[in-house]
């Protein structure tokens, strides 16, 4: 019920970036290389106007890749999935200096030693972006949506070197669209990468809580990773 709503709005918002997409962070252009099976989209597609819901005022948006599958069925006007999706942010105080190598592995070290104590301390403040991102779409489509998040448990942390710190968390909850709610469980994997002396948040999310879900999002953040940093 609730895919059927985003298809009906995303078929009057579909925008798909084809190119090779590059990300400025301050003054440095960093490439983003292409992930097979996946595009990025556009700022009016209805992810990209839900997923901004969930960035804190501390981050800013970058870009959002969604699986190949889910944009032709929008196109052919089928019902997408959206089960699997890619996000990148950046840290602003950070957008417009240089962030050092030390830093980078001091913050590297703090993400190690509190990553678990923190996950459960932001919690709270998840559920309050998706609380207030869900009475914005709320008002702007004439609807009754709440999204709500009801737990976030770290699973584990799989990489610590060099420029990257990769874990990854189970986050549960519900989506509610005008009356009928859905449950919702999501494996994310987060990735904090050190680029070009900028730091990128890549978010790895696949809508399930399977073994087969924790595969794909570490195999995906691994992969896409070394890419970014590689490049």
């Amino acid at each position: 019920m609730i895919n059927k709503w985003l298809l009906g709005l995303a078929l009057l918002l579909i925008s798909v970036v084809n190119a090779e997409d590059k990300i400025l962070i301050g003054n440095k252009e960093i490439k983003v290389p292409q992930v097979e099976g996946f595009q990025s989209i556009g700022q009016s597609h209805i992810m990209h106007e839900i997923m901004l819901s969930f960035v804190p005022p501390t981050n800013e948006l970058l870009d959002i890749k969604i699986a190949n599958d889910d944009i032709d069925a929008e196109i052919r006007g089928m019902e997408p999935e959206y089960k699997r999706y890619i996000v990148m942010q950046t840290y602003i105080p950070t957008k417009n200096r240089s962030v050092t190598k030390t830093e980078f592995d001091q913050l590297r070290m703090f993400l190690d030693s509190q990553y678990e104590e923190m996950t459960k301390a932001i919690e709270s403040k998840i559920d309050e972006m998706a609380e207030k991102g869900s009475k914005k779409i709320s008002d702007k489509y004439s609807l009754e949506m709440a999204m709500k998040i009801t737990d976030n448990v770290p699973l584990e942390i799989f990489y610590n070197q060099d420029q990257r710190f990769s874990a990854m968390n189970l986050m549960t909850g519900s989506v509610d669209i005008e009356g009928q709610s859905e449950s919702v469980s999501t494996t994310m994997g987060l990735n904090v990468l050190h680029v070009k002396g900028k730091i990128i948040y890549l978010y790895v999310y696949e809508e399930s809580d399977s073994e087969a879900a924790r595969d794909w999002v570490k195999k995906m953040s691994t992969d896409f990773s070394k890419a970014i940093i590689n490049q």
